[in-house]
């Protein structure tokens, strides 16, 4: 990735981030006026959505790909713990790799997903305004703390919207839609 287009991509994820102010007020662990705030409101909101989604994909479903040259759904799940194990572990200076990746059950990778976001959880427990805003190098740049954070939101996005795909082509509604 270059630099231009990882900046791109924290301020698009920032603009995201900041849309979900009302949701914040409701978040405990920062004060309302810190940036964190609305920051910990939409990586919440993003848990519940990929988990929900994730959860609702019956386990002889996970190995189906829309297209031969892409992920199956499995794939997509194992990629994601890694994803959240590696952005929370930039914010944490850890290194914890993957421990789903020779993972196959349904049940097992679901709960490696749960707890790659209780691992996200509690890096958020252990983090300030002042750790938050400290320079860290990713990929070689220097960057705060905080933007692997949005990262991290940013890319479980991405694949949120992926799985949005593989579950209607399943026939199957995904959980924020099916109140509608």
């Amino acid at each position: 990735m270059t630099r231009n287009s990882f900046t791109r991509s924290v301020v698009a994820a920032a603009l995201a981030t900041l849309g979900t102010v009302g949701a914040a007020a409701a978040q405990p662990g920062f004060p309302a006026t810190s940036f964190l705030t609305p920051a910990k409101a939409t990586w919440e909101s993003t848990r519940n959505l990929v988990i929900g989604i994730v959860e609702l994909m019956p386990e002889d479903k996970y190995d189906f790909k829309p297209t031969p040259n892409v992920r199956t759904f499995r794939d997509n799940v194992i990629h994601l713990v890694a994803e959240n194990y590696l952005f929370f572990g930039r914010v944490a200076g850890e290194n914890l790799g993957n421990p789903a990746q020779n993972l196959k059950g349904r049940d097992e990778l679901i709960k490696a997903l749960r707890e790659s976001y209780d691992y996200g959880a509690k890096v958020w427990a252990g983090l300030t305004e002042e750790k938050a805003l400290e320079m860290i190098e990713v990929r070689g740049q220097k960057v705060q703390r905080w933007s692997a954070i949005l990262g991290a939101i940013q890319d479980n996005m991405n694949h949120y919207g992926n799985l949005v795909v593989y579950v209607r082509l399943n026939g199957l509604v995904p959980p924020r839609s099916a109140g509608r």
